[in-house]
Formats: structure tokens, C-alpha cells, sequence
């Protein structure tokens, strides 16, 4: 099932529960998570393609979604 949470009052979080990607938003395009504001209203549909991680992966997925955050002006 798609997950949808808010960071903040302007900033939403997408991913899928399934351990799959999710596909949509802009660029359109197949993501483990999305973050985007929330004014934006983009929207997701799961795929089939498993996320395989492993440590090293996950540490680099949480490197990006940091800098994605820096990029919005989430964080500073």
C-alpha cells in the first residue's frame, strides 16, 4: 500500500509498505521514496519491482534523501 505522511505542514512523504518501488511524480520515474511539498499534490502508484538493499545501500539512500531535503529548504 502506498504511505502517505507529512515531515512538516508543507512536506509529505511517499513510499510503499510493500518493500517495492513507488512510480509517478515529477521527473516522472520509479523511487523508493519521494519527498515533495505538499502543495504540489503528486501522486504515486506502487510498482512490482522489489527495493533490495543492504547497509552501504541504506546508508546512501539516507545521504540523498538528506540532501533532497536541503535542496526543498526543508533543512538547512
Amino acid at each position: 500500500m502506498i504511505v502517505t505522511e507529512y515531515i512538516d505542514k508543507d512536506t509529505i512523504r511517499t513510499y510503499s509498505d510493500k518493500g517495492v518501488y513507488i512510480h509517478g511524480g515529477y521527473p516522472e520515474g520509479d523511487y523508493e521514496e519521494a519527498i515533495d511539498p505538499a502543495e504540489m499534490n503528486r501522486t504515486y502508484t506502487e510498482t512490482d519491482i522489489p527495493i533490495q538493499t543492504d547497509d552501504a545501500g541504506e546508508e546512501i539512500d539516507a545521504e540523498y534523501a538528506e540532501v533532497g531535503k536541503i535542496m526543498m529548504g526543508v533543512i538547512e
